[in-house]
């Protein structure tokens, strides 16, 4: 699943940083494709409901379910969310960081709510060098992520049936996309990011594709589940492009409503595919290069955007130098990706992975019964 998040990755660091490929057919049609990156965050929601289920339901049975569960997220998820944290306050004498009381809901992870009541809290303001503003807004994913991985632990505990749990996500998805379609058609569209594209409620059918994928990838007719992924990743993605060049607006009233459930589908139809060994999926995804940078794709996520105005400042003062915009641009672009790659790996490998050796001390009952097989093998022999 390493070069799916390699995928995500790439396209939500292309929305973000890819500006500037304009000013010609070729370029203004990349511009169109980059303000599309968002969907990469879709891509990763998807995988996680996938990801989270399989876990949660081949352990519903463990003796300590819910603890192993969490401690084993809290060691992979919060090290780094809080110590970039760490470095802010840190920072905060020599940079003059301008701290907001909504800021402190994003250490419990509820700042998708204060990013709705107050946009300017996407960035803590420096008054004295404003290029190392440090930038929050994508942290807004990390909250609905980690409020889904509160709530659906806990249903698939209760429930625990494989059938049932599918039912319940599909209604739940359904519940979903209902509740967008009333949204969009009662609130000002200036409201519609903050208070419906990043709250969990109308966003939770991007998960819960993923979770279904797992559940019916866990049944009988799994092998033809993963057989029909294919042409449900090509059905869906066929009508959003169709959809996209009839109402090309970014803000289109379908794009905010059936499109979500059409990328969920085309996100849960991809990972599908993916897992048929020798699919052209599964060879492409499975390249050196994107398993690497999928590795590191989490902490990718958590830098690659926090000090976005220092690069835009970057850009400004080689655009003169270069007589290009454009060429500027690519080369800011090339640079950062690279610098937040070489952050993220040594994040990882110093840092991240010395809390991730605490697992072993929450392993599930599985994971305990091999160990003692292997053992009893091994005194075998």
């Amino acid at each position: 699943m390493d070069g799916i998040r390699a995928l995500a990755i790439v396209m939500v660091f292309a929305l973000h940083y890819g500006g500037g490929t304009h000013g010609g057919t070729v370029l203004n049609l990349i511009n169109q494709l980059r303000l599309r990156g968002w969907m990469g965050v879709d891509l990763f929601f998807t995988l996680s409901g996938f990801l989270i289920t399989g876990i949660l339901f081949d352990t519903r049975a463990d003796s300590h379910y819910f603890t192993r569960f969490f401690a084993r997220r809290s060691v992979r998820i919060f090290p780094i969310f809080y110590l970039v944290f760490s470095i802010f306050l840190v920072l905060t004498p020599i940079l003059h960081y301008q701290w907001q009381a909504g800021h402190s809901l994003f250490l419990i992870y509820l700042g998708n709510f204060s990013l709705a009541a107050n946009p300017a809290l996407e960035t803590i303001h420096s008054t004295t060098h404003p290029a190392a503003s440090a930038h929050l807004i994508h942290f807004w994913s990390l909250c609905v992520e980690e409020q889904f991985y509160l709530i659906w632990p806990l249903v698939v505990w209760l429930v625990k049936d494989r059938i049932r749990l599918i039912r319940i996500a599909a209604l739940l998805s359904a519940l979903a996309f209902v509740l967008r379609l009333v949204v969009v058609q009662t609130v000002p569209p200036v409201h519609l990011e903050p208070w419906m594209v990043h709250q969990l409620p109308f966003r939770m059918d991007s998960l819960l594709f993923g979770a279904i994928l797992a559940l019916l990838l866990r049944g009988q007719n799994a092998d033809e589940w993963q057989r029909r992924c294919k042409w449900a990743f090509l059905f869906s993605v066929a009508i959003f492009v169709a959809l996209s060049i009839a109402l090309p607006s970014l803000n289109a009233p379908w794009l905010n409503t059936a499109g979500f459930s059409l990328l969920a589908l085309a996100s849960s139809g991809l990972i599908g595919a993916t897992l048929r060994p020798a699919s052209p999926a599964f060879r492409f995804f499975n390249l050196r290069p994107l398993k690497v940078l999928g590795k590191y794709s989490y902490g990718f996520y958590v830098y690659h955007l926090l000090w976005a105005g220092g690069w835009f400042a970057f850009v400004a003062f080689l655009t003169p130098r270069l007589h290009s915009s454009v060429l500027a641009n690519a080369l800011s672009t090339i640079l950062n990706f690279a610098v937040t790659f070489v952050v993220a790996k040594i994040s990882y490998d110093f840092f991240e992975v010395r809390f991730l050796r605490f697992k072993r001390n929450f392993e599930y009952d599985s994971e305990l019964r091999e160990h003692r097989a292997n053992f009893t093998e091994e005194l075998k022999v």
